[in-house]
């Protein structure tokens, strides 16, 4: 009993080695993987992001990984974002591809304020170094109450784009060529620059110099009195630079707004497309057609009161899309019907016996004009005799005039 007791204690103690060893085994981590440094987004950056020195800081930050772990054309070095933008989200602790940058295309607008385009041509865009990046203000010169104006209409705005270019030239320093420039602009400021574009205001770039931070213009300036100015067409004299204010004189009437008031006028337009030939009914009118505001000029030739052709059971000659409008060439009558005409067919010869004379050759006819009755009068039409035998429509022809005959002498 007590060798077998002696085996057990033996065998015991080996499987507790081996489960040791075992344990030991799968607890410890691999050898031999080699692990590296890679760049890695520190939080969410959205498409469009674009990043400088300053944001490299808080929106990049290193992480060791496996190495095979790293995809291949991974972004090594944090001076690879400059001057580029993502083209797709990227999320946190995610790493970041070469094809995930662009050079331009996309364009990313400040948190708060939207982009807006003002047609501007070569020179007023101070000969193309206006450039995607720039700040500049917006002049504007107009002429109010028989006075010309010059006044900033915004200043310290940030050029997002030129054109559909959102980066700069590559090779030049300037644009050869310019169309439009697209700001950074609040609500305020762009109904603005809208207003000042319908007071026919020409409008040019000043460029500003990038070490001030404030300059003169941006003194005194306040957009509400902009835009009160271009409103209601007159300037208070508030001493600045004007020269002392004159004495008070005598109130005058005040002159007309120079801003013409467009005369709107209400008019009938289809509410869906109408096909041709349909019968402008009371029914049509009200299922159809919707009332809509028109420049006066532009609805001269438009047709306001649509019952007037429904009580003369008019019909529309052409098709009318949806949101257009009844003009005086678009509907007329119902073309009328052809009357009914005769038959006629001309006599067969009977069976010709021996004593039966022979008929006199005459000639058969090869016309006939056919009248049919219009609400615009008479008109006849002709009609020829094929070889066949059927008669083919020729065309409209004009009525003979009767010959005057003899004047009778008593």
């Amino acid at each position: 009993m007590k060798q077998r007791n002696i085996v057990l204690m033996v065998v015991a103690v080996g499987c507790g080695l081996v489960a040791a060893f075992l344990t030991s085994q799968m607890s410890a981590k691999p050898a031999g993987i080699e692990r590296v440094e890679v760049i890695v987004a520190a939080k969410d950056l959205p498409v469009g992001t674009h990043l400088s020195k300053e944001d490299l800081k808080t929106a990049l930050k290193r992480k060791t990984v496996a190495k095979d772990a790293v995809p291949p054309n991974v972004i090594e070095a944090e001076e690879e974002f400059l001057e580029r933008r993502l083209v797709r989200t990227v999320r946190t602790e995610e790493m970041i591809n070469k094809a995930d940058l662009t050079k331009g295309g996309v364009v990313s607008i400040p948190p708060g304020q939207s982009m807006v385009s003002l047609p501007i041509n070569l020179h007023n865009a101070v000969a193309g170094f206006v450039l995607p990046g720039s700040k500049v203000d917006v002049l504007g010169s107009v002429t109010l109450n028989n006075k010309v104006r010059v006044m900033p209409i915004l200043v310290n705005m940030l050029v997002l784009a030129v054109d559909s270019a959102t980066q700069r030239p590559d090779k030049s320093g300037s644009f050869q060529n310019v169309g439009t420039v697209s700001f950074a602009v609040d609500r305020k400021q762009a109904l603005l620059i809208q207003l000042a574009r319908a007071r026919h205001c020409e409008m040019t770039l000043l460029l500003r110099n990038q070490d001030d931070t404030v300059n003169e213009l941006e003194q005194g300036y306040q957009i509400d009195e902009v835009v009160k100015l271009l409103q209601q067409g007159e300037l208070k004299d508030s001493g600045s630079g004007e020269g002392p204010p004159e004495a008070k004189k005598p109130e005058k009437p005040e002159s007309p707004d120079p801003t013409p008031k467009l005369e709107l006028v209400k008019v009938p337009a289809a509410a869906e497309e109408i096909p041709a030939g349909t019968l402008i009914t009371n029914d049509l009118i009200a299922e159809k057609f919707k009332l809509v505001e028109l420049p006066k000029d532009l609805a001269a030739d438009a047709v306001i009161d649509l019952s007037v052709l429904a009580t003369d059971k008019q019909v529309l000659r052409t098709g009318l899309g949806k949101g257009q409008w009844v003009t005086k060439s678009l509907f007329g009558y119902a073309d009328p019907k052809a009357s009914p005409r005769d038959e006629f067919n001309l006599p067969k010869p009977g069976p010709a016996g021996p004593n039966t004379p022979r008929p006199a050759v005459v000639e058969e006819r090869k016309y006939r004009d056919v009248a049919m009755h219009t609400p615009s009068g008479t008109k006849y039409f002709r009609y020829e005799q094929t070889e066949t035998g059927e008669w083919k429509h020729r065309g409209e022809v004009k009525p003979k005039k009767e010959t005057p005959g003899p004047e009778k002498v008593d």
